[in-house]
């Protein structure tokens, strides 16, 4: 069974965040990192929440922990980011 990454920040703009977010997606394909579902928090129109497959662990923990990412936070206007890491039982 697959690990899965559950992630959700406050975002400036949620519609600029998608945008960066989905122009990154070929960068999170090459971590071993799978898009999904991404939802807008109805009640915070700018908290995005994310689930992500994670299809090699290593790859995806240094990717997360990485400079790219936070530039890709920053270009997103990324702020007060959560992630919680599910692996199957």
């Amino acid at each position: 069974m697959a690990t899965h990454v559950l992630w959700q920040a406050d975002v400036a703009d949620f519609d600029v965040w998608l945008k960066v977010f989905n122009e990154d997606k070929p960068t999170r394909k090459a971590a071993g990192i799978r898009d999904l579902h991404i939802w807008r928090d109805p009640e915070q129109a700018d908290h995005a929440v994310a689930l992500f497959e994670i299809l090699d662990l290593e790859r995806a923990r240094n990717f997360f922990d990485s400079e790219e990412l936070a530039m890709h936070h920053e270009r997103g206007g990324v702020a007060h980011v959560q992630t919680k890491l599910l692996s199957p039982v």
